[in-house]
């Protein structure tokens, strides 16, 4: 069973990989940016989502608990997108912005 365990984590992973290499070839593509900015960018994500659970569980240990952590995690997934989607973006500046 550890076996089927590992074998889906290193699947996501690649996947995760995939979708990254993905995001440098559309920052090139669609946003004209240059190759080594699409890498700084990339790379910036990539650190950041590694740091980001030491610095989630200093912040949970130190000030919340995990009941209060729970309940602020699933406001910011149900409340924030809507609030992007209805509030924030103005769709036809969007398109002609990046030119859609």
């Amino acid at each position: 069973m550890a076996y089927l365990k590992i074998t889906v984590l290193v699947w996501v992973d690649i996947l995760a990989i995939y979708a990254v290499s993905t995001l440098i070839t559309y920052l090139t593509d669609v946003w004209k940016i240059n190759y080594t900015h699409a890498a700084a960018i990339v790379n910036m994500f990539w650190g950041f989502t590694a740091i980001m659970p030491f610095t989630m569980q200093y912040i949970v240990d130190t000030f919340l608990g995990n009941f209060s952590m729970v309940f602020l995690s699933n406001f910011a997934y149900s409340i924030l997108p809507l609030s992007l989607e209805y509030n924030l973006v103005d769709h036809e500046e969007f398109i002609l912005y990046n030119g859609i």
